[in-house]
């Protein structure tokens, strides 16, 4: 019976001298999971999905009045010229970025880099494989982002 209770006392102090995660890392992590998973589920489904999505925008575009109708047309135009090997490629920094985080949660530097990665990759990618315009709200999310995560840096391993 002793040897139990030895093994408890040795099982409790190694759980109670471990790092505790703090709190606002937790926080962070759940944010990005919601963010990049959405992201990523979005452009899954946008490559998944591709040819019925297109004729859905095309019919709403067509019951629309004449303003609304024009903005889908548009929309349903640019959608048509983007690949859907590109939604494939635009779903890597989501995944860098919920990769990272889930890293990070357990307490590893090694997610910090990941997930900085993965921002690069989402202010960058969308500029060359969607010729979008660059993006100065993304730009200050990212760098918030990263910024809050670089203050919990020192206390991983």
């Amino acid at each position: 019976m002793e040897y139990d209770n030895d093994y408890n006392y040795q099982k409790n102090s190694i759980i109670d001298g471990a790092e505790k995660r703090p709190t606002g890392l937790t926080v962070l992590c759940i944010l990005t999971f919601i963010g990049s998973g959405f992201m990523l589920l979005a452009y899954f489904i946008s490559f998944a999905l591709h040819d019925m999505i297109l004729e859905q925008m095309l019919m709403l575009a067509e019951t629309m009045s004449e303003p609304l109708n024009e903005t889908y047309e548009n929309a349903a135009n640019t959608f048509a010229k983007t690949s859907q090997a590109s939604f494939l490629l635009l779903m890597i920094p989501y995944l860098f970025s919920l990769v990272g985080a889930g890293i990070m949660l357990n307490m590893r530097k090694i997610g910090f880099h990941l997930y900085v990665v993965g921002q690069i990759l989402v202010l960058g990618l969308p500029m060359l494989v969607l010729k979008n315009d660059f993006s100065p709200f993304g730009l200050i999310l990212a760098l918030l982002f990263v910024a809050l995560y670089a203050i919990f840096f020192k206390k991983m391993r």
